[in-house]
């Protein structure tokens, strides 16, 4: 019978000596990927399960909680984040007839005709000051928050991927006589992606369905593209989530400068492609 599993070697081998001091036949074997177990014979289980469970009482396993990212990071990611939405907006002026807003607007139907740039230029532009200020200030809290979790380059590039998904999604749902700006859309992956992240699962999510009912059904909201914007904000922050815990690497220099070149070059090769 199999009288534990365990992922941890150094664990599986403590429990492996305090059956051979008890002279309790066994067999420790690995049974996939960095999963071991420990077999015993039917007739020694009870004694063996009295001995391990005296042992585990007065040695708990350390549990070892992922150290968060520097906090450098989450300042990083946000002034990344809100920096470019507010320069961009001064540079473009506010909504009206112009090359900017024509070309780059995310116009469901242009979109639907295979205009699939419009998903990340859309990101970028944005009606009016208080708009721009609004989307770079609370994005910033949420981005930054994020790459504490995640490191810059990840959430950065989570985030526009997630925003450019929901800004597709939202054209394919309405397909026509519907165009939108702003970077809400990003705004709302990355809560999405807050809210999946491991630690404190549940009163997350539920405290982000909160705030996307809050902040995002306004008059003049995109209700659609929040929406969808936040529903894949929950797909690939649970996948980031998992990469990250699973795979050290996520974590390194190169793999975040990478990520963080990708979201920046996302959103100005789609603008070159508008604007030709």
């Amino acid at each position: 019978m199999i009288l534990r599993l365990s992922s941890d070697f150094r664990r599986a081998m403590d429990l492996s000596l305090v059956l051979d001091q008890e002279g309790i036949a066994h067999d420790l074997r690995s049974v996939g990927e960095e999963q071991w177990a420990l077999l015993v014979d039917d007739v020694d289980g009870e004694r063996a399960s009295v001995a391990l469970a005296a042992f585990e009482l007065e040695n708990a396993p350390r549990v070892v909680a992922p150290e968060p990212v520097p906090v450098s990071d989450g300042v990083v990611a946000a002034a990344l984040f809100a920096l470019p939405i507010v320069v961009f907006h001064l540079w473009t002026g506010p909504e009206s007839v112009n090359t900017w807003f024509v070309r780059g607007d995310a116009d469901a139907a242009a979109i639907v005709r295979g205009e699939w740039w419009r998903s990340l230029t859309a990101l970028t532009l944005h009606a009016d000051a208080g708009h721009a200020a609004g989307n770079a200030l609370i994005g910033a809290v949420f981005v930054g928050l994020l790459a504490r979790r995640l490191g810059t380059g990840v959430a950065l590039l989570l985030t526009v991927c997630a925003g450019a998904l929901g800004t597709l999604a939202t054209a394919f749902l309405v397909q026509r006589d519907f165009a939108s700006v702003g970077a809400s859309t990003a705004v709302f992956a990355a809560l999405g992606a807050l809210a999946v992240l491991p630690e404190r699962r549940g009163r997350k999510l539920a405290a982000a369905v909160a705030l996307l009912g809050f902040l995002g059904t306004g008059k003049r909201a995109d209700l659609a593209g929040h929406l969808c914007g936040f529903l894949f904000g929950l797909l690939l922050g649970w996948i980031a989530g998992a990469l990250a815990d699973a795979k050290e690497s996520v974590r390194r220099a190169a793999v975040q400068a990478a990520c963080c070149a990708a979201a920046v070059a996302m959103p100005v090769v789609s603008w070159l492609r508008a604007l030709r």
